[in-house]
């Protein structure tokens, strides 16, 4: 019996969700949130190894993300610090709330939250984040660790990382050798139009998987993972979106650019 065991670099994967991200335009709302369902993703993964190889099941799935504790006071800080501006505190403070609702999401589908570290935020990482200049230093190095352990304890398994780092699998290689066997990559597809985006996803991809690639914002594959009862997939233009109520069976789903306008009475 093999079962199929989920690494997500959450802090990717969040950005790649967000407005103007891969997976938002994928979407005929690109300007908003890809409502992200991790259970449905698990089961598109799952789906997705079962085309050729034989899996039971959903095994072990881990998010690692990291989330900044925000210390008491943290809305008097422009008063103390001379170069911290309260636009840059509320934006903190969105940030954290965002990764915090993302992971709860990933929770509520069984996602282990062991890799999710919340240092405090000082007044440094604030000036570094203005700047663009702030790197996370435990998260990749968490995947790495998860999918090496599972991958080495598990080798019966197969093992899905959702990640846009080129640097994981080449120091995956240097623990688990044979990991194109049973690990595959779930990213972002080389056509991305964002030029980093291409770049990555080919420095991921070039490894000769025995599992193809799994990418996410193919509009076969994203409207499996959205949000929603009824998700489609837009017979005008191919864009994803899910709705509250199904399309009527004799009407063709369109998304909100290609419905025909109502008449007024």
């Amino acid at each position: 019996m093999a079962d199929l065991n989920v690494f997500v670099d959450g802090t990717w994967l969040l950005v790649q969700c967000g407005a103007g991200g891969s997976l938002a335009n994928s979407t005929d709302t690109p300007d908003r949130r890809f409502p992200l369902d991790f259970s449905r993703l698990n089961s598109a993964l799952l789906e997705h190894v079962r085309v050729n190889w034989q899996c039971d099941g959903i095994g072990e799935c881990y998010i690692s993300t990291s989330i900044f504790t925000l210390p008491h006071g943290f809305d008097d800080w422009p008063t103390q610090y001379v170069d911290i501006t309260q636009e840059q505190v509320e934006k903190a403070k969105k940030a954290v709330a965002a990764r915090e609702a993302f992971v709860r999401s990933a929770a509520r589908a069984g996602y282990k939250q062991d890799a999710v570290f919340r240092p405090p935020i000082r007044d440094y990482i604030i000036r570094k984040l203005a700047d663009r200049k702030y790197q996370e230093k435990q998260v990749d190095t968490s995947v790495v660790a998860l999918l090496v352990k599972a991958a080495i304890t598990k080798a019966g398994d197969f093992h899905a990382v959702v990640t846009g780092d080129s640097d994981i699998l080449p120091a995956v290689r240097v623990a688990y050798p044979e990991f194109t066997k049973n690990v595959f990559v779930t990213t972002t597809h080389p056509d991305e139009l964002n030029a980093r985006h291409r770049q990555t996803a080919f420095s991921l991809v070039e490894f000769q998987f025995d599992v193809p690639p799994f990418y996410m914002q193919n509009k076969e594959n994203a409207v499996q993972i959205i949000e929603g009862n009824h998700a489609y997939r837009c017979e005008e233009c191919g864009l994803v979106f899910s709705q509250p109520r199904p399309v009527p069976a004799r009407q063709r789903p369109r998304c909100r650019n290609h419905r025909p306008a109502r008449v007024a009475p």
